[in-house]
């Protein structure tokens, strides 16, 4: 028994330690587009999508794409829900990269978001699940809408919707 313990939590710290090496990689990405002027909004976020995929991939993990901005009290409470909440928080490190992409006032990286079906039109923040060992296979959008509410969502309901996506 104890065996299985050391084994999880060795299992837990590869992935925590993996998760952190993406991030990093990641904010990496982030700085060196950003350094580019002439690059458009749409370009970066095609990019840094591009940079995820071979990450997520050989980590094992599905890409959550989160289409949201920081003036919308339903994306920050989100953010805030995937930080606070330990059985959500430990879900998304286990079984996700996780994307923010910034849509502004639904001006900003929309031809990015058109390659995921344009889940934001219904509301923000909007989610799009990716499988990167699956030819990038789109497993969901909320293209429904389904997160434009999210601080009156139970967390509860939060985890089952991300649970269905995990292996």
């Amino acid at each position: 028994m104890k065996i299985n313990t050391v084994s999880n939590s060795k299992d837990i710290f590869t992935k925590a330690l993996t998760n952190i090496m993406i991030i990093f990689s990641l904010f990496s990405i982030i700085l060196l587009t950003n350094c580019k002027s002439d690059l458009d909004e749409n370009q970066a976020s095609l990019e840094l999508y591009a940079q995820a995929v071979p990450l997520a991939k050989e980590s094992g993990q599905k890409i959550l794409l989160i289409f949201g901005a920081d003036w919308c009290g339903d994306c920050v409470s989100l953010r805030e829900r995937f930080r606070e909440n330990e059985q959500i928080g430990k879900l998304l490190l286990e079984n996700y990269l996780v994307i923010h992409i910034d849509v502004g006032r639904f001006d900003r990286n929309l031809i990015f978001a058109e390659k995921f079906g344009s889940p934001e039109k219904k509301g923000i923040p909007a989610l799009a699940i990716i499988d990167p060992t699956q030819d990038e296979k789109v497993l969901a959008t909320t293209k429904g809408g389904e997160f434009s509410s999210a601080r009156s969502m139970s967390d509860a309901a939060i985890y089952e919707y991300l649970k269905r996506f995990t292996n």
